[in-house]
């Protein structure tokens, strides 16, 4: 009997050694997997349309191999959009890292304030030695916190306001605005800078009293688009604004909602360029904001053209550009159009879009092309009026052949060239449907079709988005 228990203790010994080896090795073996790369702690970057490995780590500054081992990729090339990466390298910095566009009127201070942020993260994370770096149209990498809603502009300090009185007009209290704000204390409150904090309801924004809202669209601007920027506000007020110096005007069926386009070269420069917005006041006060807002490439193909070399002379074609320049360029304050323009013909065949760079008989001129070629496909050669307008040209040009200008009202201009009839005169009103001429083969063509023209600001602009898209 006391064989059997020494027996029993020695398996029972061997057994609990077995056991706690085992324990061991199954702790050694989780502390290997959480020290593995997969598991590494940092923020958490969501895969976006059109990200690549290379594109993201080129944006947080490392290399794609270091990404692709921090995240135990196999594959480079099979990303998966939604997918959360860890960005490796950027110390003191969690949360969900997220691309923002920064809409117009965005500063680095109210970013931070915005998502509650350390000033010096966010100019790591987007790389940035400057505050003026914050362009409207961007793309800016911000780290949120999944369990809080960012905070909202909630006032613009006045002149002469005290902490207090600013606290109550933002129904909240002095020292949670201090806390929202990052401030040092109540006196650290300047004015015309704008405060946030929890609301919903309407504030103050880019520095301009009474205008509750700016929208651009698109942003960021882009080459030969038309840009329609939406301003509201609550008391009646004159805007007047310009895009790298080109000149905005704005108008406003009801006094509280304001619109004004730009026609943005399809030739501009890429780049950021300042977007000014001055607001003039009852009183006859003034007060304006300035931001760099970026204009990216359209993206437009290349097509070889063949005509006549005598539609090739630049100088006829300088001349008749200063000629129409003066009608293009005139803003008539009342709108004529309603909802979105209708195709002036009765088949769309379209045989060549808008911003096409154009190699003219191969190399005698480079342009690019000014509107939509549509092609005879119906079974007549009619032309109608997209929308309602003033007919202010109708006449024979060198280049655009018989040609129609109508002034829609607001700075938009339509156009129709190489006509074989015009079947209107200059100061006829014509609606939707009206018919305006016929589809020919005069000035610089190719052969018979409708060139179709949008023009604002005078530069053409993409007919297409007109006619898919309702404006305002």
């Amino acid at each position: 009997m006391q064989l059997m228990t020494k027996k029993r203790i020695n398996t029972l010994f061997r057994f609990s050694l077995i056991g706690l080896l085992l324990v061991f090795l199954s702790v050694f073996t989780i502390d290997i997997a959480f020290a593995s790369p997969q598991q590494q702690e940092g923020p958490v970057y969501i895969v976006q349309q059109g990200d690549t490995l290379s594109s993201i780590a080129l944006r947080f500054g490392i290399s794609a191999e270091e990404l692709q081992n921090a995240n135990n990729i196999a594959d480079p090339n099979a990303l998966d959009i939604g997918q959360h990466l860890v960005i490796p390298g950027l110390e003191g910095i969690t949360g969900l890292l997220t691309s923002e566009v920064l809409p117009y009127g965005t500063s680095l201070t109210g970013l931070t304030r915005q998502y509650q942020l350390n000033r010096s993260n966010l100019i790591t994370l987007n790389r940035i030695t400057s505050p003026s770096e914050t362009i409207a149209g961007i793309k800016f990498i911000i780290a949120i916190n999944e369990n809080e809603d960012p905070l909202s502009p909630v006032m613009m300090i006045t002149a002469g306001e005290t902490s207090l009185e600013a606290s109550i007009r933002a129904v909240t209290s002095p020292w949670s605005l201090v806390a929202d704000n990052q401030l040092a204390a109540t006196w650290d409150m300047l004015p015309g800078e704008t405060l946030y904090g929890r609301t919903e309801d309407d504030v103050t924004i880019a520095n301009l009293p009474d205008l509750n809202e700016i929208d651009i669209d698109p942003l960021p601007i882009i080459q030969g688009e038309t840009v329609l920027i939406g301003l509201t506000s609550n008391s009646e007020v004159e805007f007047i604004g310009s895009f790298n110096g080109e000149p905005l005007h704005f108008f406003s069926d009801d006094g509280e909602h304001y619109y004004g386009f730009l026609g943005i070269h399809a030739l501009a420069d890429p780049g950021p360029f300042p977007l000014k917005i001055t607001a003039t006041y009852p009183d006859g006060t003034e007060q304006s904001f300035e931001q760099l807002t970026l204009l990216s490439p359209g993206d437009y193909g290349n097509e070889w053209v063949f005509v006549p070399d005598d539609y090739l002379d630049e100088a006829a074609i300088t001349e008749e550009d200063n000629y129409l320049q003066p009608i293009l360029r005139q803003v008539t304050p009342d709108r004529d159009w309603e909802g979105r323009f209708q195709y002036p013909i009765d088949e769309p065949c379209i045989n060549s879009l808008f911003g096409q760079r154009r190699n003219y008989n191969d190399g005698e001129l480079f342009f690019y092309h000014t509107g939509l070629d549509f092609a005879v496909c119906a079974p007549n050669l009619n032309v109608y009026a997209p929308a309602a307008g003033r007919v202010v040209l109708a006449e024979e040009l060198t280049i655009k052949g018989n040609a129609i200008l109508i002034d829609h009202g607001w700075g938009i201009f339509s156009a129709y060239a190489h006509l074989s009839e015009i079947t209107v005169q200059v100061g006829d009103l014509v609606e939707t449907g009206d018919l305006l001429g016929l589809i020919g083969n005069t000035g610089r063509s190719a052969g018979p079709h409708l060139h179709f023209e949008i023009i604002i600001s005078g530069n053409p602009v993409n007919p297409q988005t007109w006619l898919d898209q309702e404006f305002p």
